[in-house]
């Protein structure tokens, strides 16, 4: 599993600009597990939390996994007055702190590119009960509605880290170990602020890789964005839309 996530400029844009996934995902993922126990989940990946607090409307207790500390620090701070919830610094690939047989359900929120995926599947399916969920989800590039953005996304994919290769196919070629293997796609649209668009931008690791080579991206593009969405008549700026190209695969053992 790749620590990526660290250093506070980083995880603090990640905890403060990342949407809270829709309610379609969990919905989804519930509807799945409601032939089992809702006893414990496991989300592995977890960042700085946002997930876990979705997973206590069902679960009596969530386990929070990330290899960054900074990470879970930022976790902790936000969600630790949960006693429903614990959050752990350690690996995708090495549960090891669980029994076989003994979670009911194993989430993995816009992380599993970034894990030794074989590794991973195989943990969660030894420490998934029989029938128990593993959930996989994650959104493509988040597009907006101004002109050339498709050029703007090809700048920057050569400083997308070459491990994330299953991200672009929406994991298409994953083998998952699992009897049971179901794919759904939603199309997720959030109103935002230019501020907050630059901000989702921060908490991208590729975009701190662009900034490095291009230290005016920023600006250039904040130019662009408030000349984009100036409104004449009442002098402010006008929100922007994000659209979130979703995907859930949802697999049983």
């Amino acid at each position: 599993m790749s620590e990526v996530y660290k250093g506070e400029i980083l995880t603090s844009a990640y905890a403060k600009y990342r949407i809270q996934h829709p309610d379609w995902i969990f919905d989804s993922i519930f509807d799945w597990c409601k032939d089992g126990s809702f006893l414990l989940a496991v989300d592995v990946g977890c960042g700085s939390g946002q997930s876990c607090q979705q997973l206590c409307r069902h679960f009596t207790s969530v386990i929070g996994l990330d290899i960054s500390e900074d990470q879970i620090k930022n976790a902790k701070s936000k969600y630790g007055h949960d006693e429903k919830i614990e959050f752990r610094v350690g690996q995708a690939e090495n549960l090891s702190f669980l029994d076989n047989d003994t979670v009911d359900l194993v989430t993995a929120g816009v992380s599993m590119h970034w894990f030794d995926i074989p590794k991973f599947l195989q943990e969660a399916k030894r420490v998934l009960k029989a029938g128990g969920v593993c959930a996989v989800y994650s959104y493509m590039l988040p597009r907006a509605d101004i002109p050339d953005v498709e050029s703007f996304y090809n700048k920057l994919k050569p400083f997308v880290d070459p491990r994330v290769q299953h991200y672009w196919s929406k994991y298409t070629g994953v083998q998952f170990p699992f009897q049971v293997v179901k794919r759904q796609e939603y199309l997720h649209t959030v109103e935002c602020s230019v501020e907050s668009c630059l901000g989702l931008l921060q908490s991208f690791s590729a975009w701190h890789s662009f900034n490095k080579n291009n230290p005016d991206a920023t600006r250039h593009l904040e130019e662009k964005l408030r000349k984009f969405y100036y409104d004449e008549k009442t002098g402010e700026t006008r929100p922007m839309h994000m659209y979130y190209d979703y995907f859930l695969i949802l697999c049983r053992k």
